[in-house]
């Protein structure tokens, strides 16, 4: 017997994603776009999932879908059906059934706790598509966008939080033989139950957030509301939020100080992107309202007789030594000259400076990064001197010529020179500026990890911007190699960082007596060997007490430290 359904769905894949199929009275059209979506994602159609993640059970979520999976695991027992909990992600995170040989099936297929059952993983799929709908759906058979999961019926129900946001999905499947309708009407009640329980525990402060997003969300103007666990945005909003963009936020605007200025305004580095922000008192804890404000200009050079031809041709950036100050001269040049070689040298006290080498290159139209150039002695600061005088009185087709520098290092006839070229970019130490770390990471990463097979979690990325980092980018480099070295695992959590990062303090300013009771945990937590309970004992504290200090000094190092 024909299979119509497939044969539609075979159809679509052979007309094309645009093309038109007659499907009126076969597949409903939420199945149709599910289709659509599938294919403009390039789902395979006959492979099973293999997407596998380590899923994280002690979340919001799985605490309050535990119960009620356990109730309902042992009312639907001997009915063949399963029991299926995903995350927002779309990976399983609970499996429930009481029949083996159904299990084996599931097995055969990886419908099982860590694989990815997203739409955009195995395509049209009661988990998946219920959230990108986000509304119950029901899938029999051959409406599964995959081939493998062609023998199974699902009804499913995404889960939502207090806030409104979609956080899972629950789905409740098994084989088509054993299916029925009445599949969805469990599945939507079991869905109430959960979300029922979610409003139970809900945190206070996610309630603040959401009364917060309500005040102050503007349907036009980019804006979200944060605290150190959730964001709440607006559509225009969303292209602003990433994992790495929460961290820097968050670091940014607990650094500052809110007594002196009740807004904080300060650009995204890197972004073009300016930055206003509120801290928000009601509610449990404070929390803020952030508005993106649109594109800043790159910032006017600097030096005091810089010309147009000059900078085109003649680039200083200045700042303290290991301040990423090449990285800073190699961006300013793929901007300027985009697609041109730079050849790269470096001062050294040591070694002979070639300077007919820089010459020839220049003359030749090749552009030229001369690196710590305070290490220069007063006899090649001459070089430099003709070098750069004769380099700017050329007009026809020469090289351009970069200097890095630190001007406090410098010779006082080095530091005449520059105040003559003028100063085109200047950096700062990364104590000073901890929003370039993400950045720098993410660059430093490409290098010490060509593969990309690492990546830091969000709250191994805060504990990088928590450190002062006195050595700059050579130590921040040399933190990024060891780490991929050392640990196995694709994602860098906390808990694989050296000590010193993991005991990073906040950026914000410790009264006299936050150190203090900062530096009494510590010690005691060495002394219980990270023993929190002992640790508590030992200060004479509550668990409960200390658990909120480790968050609010920065001590607490998990993954939802943020």
């Amino acid at each position: 017997m024909v299979d119509l359904v497939r044969a539609a769905r075979e159809e679509l894949l052979r007309v094309g994603l645009l093309g038109d199929v007659d499907v009126r009275g076969l597949v409903p059209d939420l199945i149709v776009r599910s289709w659509r979506r599938s294919i403009s994602n390039s789902v395979a159609a006959t492979a099973v999932c293999q997407r596998y993640h380590e899923v994280d059970t002690d979340t919001v979520l799985c605490r309050a879908a535990e119960p009620v999976l356990e109730r309902w695991q042992h009312q639907l027992a001997d009915t063949g059906t399963t029991l299926f909990l995903s995350d927002r992600g779309g990976s399983i995170v609970a499996r429930r059934t009481s029949d083996s040989s159904v299990r084996r099936r599931l097995d055969k297929v990886h419908a099982a706790e860590g694989f990815d059952y997203s739409e955009d993983s195995v395509g049209t799929n009661g988990l998946g598509t219920s959230m990108v709908e986000r509304r119950p759906v029901w899938i029999l058979g051959s409406q599964h966008y995959n081939d493998a999961l062609a023998g199974l019926a699902c009804a499913a129900v995404p889960v939502t939080a207090p806030t409104g946001s979609v956080i899972g999905s629950i789905s409740l499947g098994g084989p088509i033989e054993r299916s029925s309708p009445l599949m969805l009407s469990l599945t939507r009640e079991i869905g109430q139950q959960i979300e029922e329980r979610l409003r139970t525990v809900a945190r206070p402060q996610d309630l603040a957030l959401a009364m917060s997003f309500m005040r102050f969300g503007n349907s036009q103007r980019p804006t979200v509301v944060m605290d150190r666990e959730s964001i709440l945005a607006n559509i225009p909003g969303v292209p602003y939020i990433s994992v790495t963009s929460h961290v820097v936020l968050w670091e940014l605007l607990n650094a500052h100080d809110w007594t002196r200025r009740p807004v904080a305004r300060f650009p995204l580095e890197t972004s073009g992107v300016e930055v206003s922000a509120q801290r928000i008192l009601d509610g449990p804890r404070p929390h803020f309202v952030v508005n993106f404000t649109g594109d800043r200009l790159a910032p006017p050079a600097t030096g005091s007789n810089t010309t147009a031809t000059t900078v085109d041709r003649l680039l200083v950036v200045e700042g303290p030594a290991g301040s990423g100050r090449a990285t800073v001269a190699r961006d300013l040049h793929a901007r300027l000259a985009p697609g041109r070689d730079l050849d790269t040298f470096v001062a050294d006290p040591a070694t002979p400076t070639p300077w007919a080498t820089v010459k020839t290159l220049l003359r030749g139209g090749t552009d030229v990064l001369l690196r710590r150039v305070e290490l220069l002695d007063e006899q090649n600061t001459e070089h430099l001197s003709r070098l750069a005088t004769n380099h700017r009185r050329v007009t026809d087709g020469p090289g351009v010529l970069l200097l890095t520098v630190c001007a406090d290092g410098a010779s006082p006839s080095l530091r005449r020179l520059l105040d003559e070229i003028g100063i085109r970019g200047r950096t700062q130490a990364l104590s000073a500026t901890p929003e370039r770390v993400p950045g720098l990471v993410k660059r430093i990463l490409d290098t010490v990890d060509p593969r990309r097979c690492h990546t830091l979690s969000p709250a191994a990325l805060q504990a990088f911007m928590q450190w002062d980092w006195p050595r700059n980018v050579t130590e921040l480099r040399a933190t990024l190699a060891e780490l991929v070295e050392r640990v196995p695992v694709s994602v860098i959590e906390r808990r694989h960082l050296p000590k010193h990062l993991q005991l990073a303090p906040p950026r914000r300013r410790l009264t006299l007596m936050e150190s203090a009771e900062r530096d009494a945990i510590i010690r005691a937590l060495e002394a219980t060997d990270g023993n929190k309970s002992e640790a508590a004992k030992l200060l004479g504290v509550g668990r409960t007490t200390l658990y909120r200090r480790l968050r609010q000094l920065g001590l607490d190092g998990g993954e939802d430290s943020l």
